[in-house]
């Protein structure tokens, strides 16, 4: 592509996530209460519905490897189809417990198989030496929507316009609409893009190089889950806050990922993937050792319910999902240690699906240890997980030290 075209490409790509990032604030933002008011489920059946929901980021490297031949824009807007239709169905037909756990896993195919490839199309964008600050900028773009999402569900909720009593759920159905949109989109995006990258080998992708990757993967898989499972049912369940002051939360945590996701772009391009992931690291075991301290005290009733101190609750609560914004990190060490460009996307499908084999295990497990140990001891193992991170850094010193020079 000539600069002009890259531009505007550029502009639509932006657009492109805006969209889906509002279609993702509206769906499966308020998934959590979704389950628990139309559902009425328990912190065990919440960590088990994450099976279904979770195992279509499994399926991930092997749908991305069936359909690498389409190229990663045509796999996008099959990604974006299969959300469609789930969220429709969700929206539009109140299901049975059931069909809609039918209808929640094509609704997860197409967003976890949007996941690679968005971070894919991402890197394509950028200029040489400036992947982190693109990143950065894209992932700011998308925090922006998930906050201007997560407005409309405070308002939604609070004003009584949006509400679980009703047989058609309005959130879902206006996040059907932004889908719509961001697949009209896709194509013209589609048209400035004629020569997309495709995967040349489908067959699936495991090199002894990647393993720092995996491993990281591996440990995101984990951290991930306690951060938008668990730390979202503080909240509902211990704090017993409705939809409302979940969105006004995510309000908050959004607008600060939309000044922290760029600088942590532009500090990948200054000081390199192995310092980024100490840095990691160490938010990591801050943020969880936090949120477990204090949710030990809501459960054991040393810390109230109402008052000002639940603002310490709140304040950790941003913390812990202020996390994602670091997930450019992983992409960003895949990209530099890849042996081809062409290995990107496999690669960072097959890391998804690790991720998501760990989710898997681990939401049902860490339900458990909620109900039997203590909500605390969820977050200290967030915490110590921590140097899976350190360990990663430290398997890439070799393999990343021209990139981080």
């Amino acid at each position: 592509m000539n600069t002009s075209s890259k531009q505007q490409a550029e502009k639509i790509f932006a657009c492109i996530l805006v969209c889906i990032a509002l279609a993702n604030g509206l769906g499966d933002g308020i998934f959590s209460n979704y389950f628990n008011e139309v559902f009425h489920i328990n912190s065990v059946q919440r960590g088990f519905i994450e099976v279904p929901r979770e195992s279509p980021g499994v399926l991930c490297m092997v749908v991305v490897a069936a359909l690498g031949f389409l190229g990663t824009v045509r796999m996008t807007i099959v990604s974006q189809i299969l959300s469609l239709i789930g969220l429709v169905v969700l929206g539009f037909f109140s299901p049975s417990y059931g069909v809609m756990l039918v209808f929640l896993f094509i609704h997860s195919l197409g967003s976890h198989l949007f996941m690679p490839l968005n971070d894919s199309i991402s890197m394509s964008l950028a200029s040489t030496g400036k992947e982190g600050a693109t990143l950065g900028k894209f992932k700011g773009v998308t925090t922006m929507g998930s906050m201007i999402a997560a407005c409309l569900v405070f308002v939604g909720f609070r004003t009584g316009i949006f509400t679980f009593q009703s047989k058609k759920i309005l959130p879902f159905i206006l996040a059907s609409g932004f889908l719509a949109l961001a697949l009209l989109l896709l194509f013209l995006f589609l048209r400035i893009t004629k020569t997309e990258e495709t995967v040349k080998n489908h067959r699936l992708l495991f090199r002894k190089r990647y393993l720092p990757y995996y491993v990281l993967t591996l440990a995101y898989g984990c951290q991930k889950r306690i951060r938008i499972i668990f730390a979202p049912w503080v909240i509902i369940k211990l704090l017993e806050q409705g939809a409302d002051t979940v969105a006004l939360l995510t309000i908050a945590t959004h607008f600060m990922g939309t000044l922290v996701a760029p600088a942590i772009g532009r500090m990948l391009d200054r000081l390199g993937t192995r310092k980024m992931l100490c840095i990691e690291a160490g938010y990591i075991a801050v943020a969880f050792s936090a949120m477990g301290l204090l949710s030990g005290m809501l459960a054991d009733g040393t810390l109230s319910k109402s008052g000002p101190q639940t603002f310490l609750v709140f304040g950790a609560y941003i913390l812990c999902i202020l996390f994602e914004q670091f997930n450019m990190v992983h992409s960003f060490m895949m990209r530099s240690i890849a042996l081809d460009k062409s290995e990107v996307t496999r690669t960072l499908s097959v890391g998804l699906s690790v991720d998501h084999i760990m989710a898997i295990i681990a939401s049902p497990i860490m339900g458990l240890i909620w109900e039997s140990l203590g909500v605390q001891y969820v977050f200290y193992l967030a915490a110590l997980s921590a140097a899976f991170q350190l360990i990663a850094a430290s398997m890439t010193k070799k393999s990343l030290s021209v990139s981080a020079s």
